[in-house]
């Protein structure tokens, strides 16, 4: 039976592949040193802050953590955290995911009312036996251990809601 960790490698290869064969670009080697990628422009700044994390001798999750809760606490990034766009019920709902280097792994869904899901989803891996929590569950965890709740929608967000819902009525 294939592993998780060597199904990823091997859909990372199968992904890659088609791109690097088709590239013209020289493929050049890393050596072992970190690299940090996004693919959208609001990842730009968590590059920065992940990059100092591991500059200052932090970990690849501790990084990883820090990056993704720029965009998190960002209310001009409408993609997740502070200022993310409602459900259609007017929730910010918000889901993460994080996996260490030895295949642990943590993470919530359907996570309302706190800002960074990102270290929710963390302490789900290093502080519980579970994987996944969901819903009441991630949110009474996510009180347990300390994390602030608040609305998430912005007067910006909540606006872009309303026109949302105004437009599906016509």
């Amino acid at each position: 039976m294939l592993k998780r960790r060597d199904f990823l490698k091997t859909s990372v290869v199968g992904f890659a592949a088609p791109t690097i064969l088709l590239s013209d670009q020289e493929i050049k080697t890393n050596n072992n040193n970190p690299i940090i990628l996004s693919t959208w422009s609001h990842g730009l700044p968590a590059n920065d802050a992940g990059w100092k994390v591991l500059q200052n001798g932090g970990s690849a999750m501790d990084a990883a953590e820090a990056g993704a809760r720029i965009p998190e606490a960002d209310p001009t990034s409408t993609s997740v955290g502070l200022g993310g766009l409602p459900d259609e019920k007017g929730n910010v709902t918000l889901d993460a995911c994080v996996m260490d280097s030895t295949g642990n792994a943590g993470s919530v869904a359907f996570l309302q009312n706190f800002k960074h899901p990102v270290s929710v989803a963390r302490k789900v891996m290093e502080d519980t036996k579970h994987v996944m929590l969901v819903g009441e569950g991630a949110r009474q965890f996510a009180v347990s251990q300390g994390f602030e709740e608040m609305d998430l929608l912005t007067d910006e967000s909540r606006e872009a809601w309303e026109k949302w819902k105004k437009k599906r009525r016509e």
